[in-house]
């Protein structure tokens, strides 16, 4: 039987390993059959669960082994087993927590295609993408003879001490926070100029809010790792740090999937009946006086769809097309409801239309691809 500890880590895993899936299988349906938008942040978060899944399953398996328990009450036979996974289970780790990032650097463009928001974006990934590596290949290359590290009692072992070692995994945790707080503030400061204040962009940063406790589980476990002493009684330690290892690679494989749900959330909230076809219920203008993305009759590309069946194509924070437009009136922003009138609402009691005022609307494309701008102006109704 696992001791207390190992058995909190070990239930903590199984669980962490269902939700993982549950969360990864839904992303990839929606992303490569519901939109068809599959991107580099899907193929790095599935990467991510692939290296997260071997990753917990070997924390079970050290419960097996001991982890949990004093280490002066294990079989030198077991012990020996036990430390010979540990490198692994490292290697893992600055494996997992990169792809992590990466996963939700790679998303972040597709939030906003401005050039010092790119080249933001790209210097973050660098430094994930540099520290991981720098990390990883020091981990595996810190005994003269590789296959020491995995060995413990090899003779004539030559490896780099752990007070060193220390210092390289305290660096690798705080670079890691300083990445998660840039990671979560970045998309809520888009989230923030992009919309305007309404119920949907508070639903919006409540999700986006979760990423604070991906980077509070890395600050918890940088502490713990400053403070503990994991050469001393190293089975009976482990679990302490391995549980906030665990959550901050699990929880920000959620976090990274969460944008990607949304073209599901919302056929559910409609089929449950906590929102209609049709949003109506706030003028739908951006911060800047811009047509907002919410509005009527959304399809799942992101078209908006007026009643002959023409489209407006109208960017969305969580839209992943290749093409964007901006819809901006000449005169002055006009409701969404407006612009598209029903017969009945369209009438008047004489039998005229009902139109008192035309707008003139500007509606600009731009093809990701080959950057070609497109502008075509019509009249509207008002």
């Amino acid at each position: 039987m696992p001791s207390e500890r190992g058995d909190i880590a070990f239930r903590l895993n199984v669980c962490l390993i269902v939700i993982s899936t549950i969360f990864i299988s839904i992303r990839l349906y929606v992303r490569g059959v519901m939109t068809k938008t599959l991107g580099w942040d899907d193929l790095f978060a599935s990467l991510a669960f692939a290296v997260l899944l071997a990753l917990s399953s070997l924390e079970i398996k050290e419960v097996g082994l001991g982890a949990g328990e004093q280490q002066d009450s294990l079989d030198p036979e077991i012990l020996a087993k036990f430390f010979s996974i540990l490198p692994t289970m490292q290697l893992i780790y600055f494996a997992a927590t990169g792809l992590v990032r990466l996963a939700i650097v790679a998303f972040l463009p597709r939030l906003n295609n401005n050039k010092k928001f790119l080249y933001l974006v790209w210097g973050l990934g660098f430094i994930v993408a540099s520290t991981t590596i720098v990390c990883f290949m020091v981990e595996l290359f810190e005994c003269k003879h590789v296959p020491d590290l995995w060995d413990g009692a090899a003779p004539n072992r030559q490896c780099l001490p752990k007070s060193k070692e220390a210092y390289m995994f305290w660096t690798h945790a705080a670079i890691g926070v300083a990445v998660d707080i840039a990671l979560l503030v970045i998309p809520m400061v888009i989230v923030y100029k992009k919309m305007m204040l309404s119920r949907r962009m508070i639903k919006i940063m409540i999700v986006l809010s979760v990423g604070i406790f991906v980077a509070v589980t890395g600050l918890i476990r940088l502490i713990i790792i400053v403070n503990v002493d994991f050469s001393v009684n190293t089975t009976f330690q482990l679990p302490t740090v391995a549980v906030w290892t665990d959550l901050e690679g699990h929880v920000g494989l959620w976090v990274s999937c969460f944008p990607a749900l949304q073209p599901l959330l919302r056929i559910m909230a409609v089929k449950m009946g906590l929102r209609s076809k049709i949003d109506s219920s706030k003028p739908p203008y951006r911060r800047t006086g811009d047509l907002a993305s919410s509005g009527p009759n959304r399809d799942r590309r992101g078209y908006i769809q007026s009643g002959s069946g023409s489209h407006i194509r109208i960017k969305d924070a969580w839209d992943t097309d290749s093409v964007q437009a901006a819809v901006v009136s000449d005169v002055e922003a006009v409701p969404m409801q407006l612009l598209f009138l029903s017969p009945e609402q369209g009438r008047s009691a004489d039998g005229s239309n009902g139109i008192t005022k035309t707008t003139q609307v500007s509606i600009e494309t731009m093809d990701r691809k080959s950057g070609n701008n497109h502008t075509n102006r019509s009249l509207t109704g008002a």
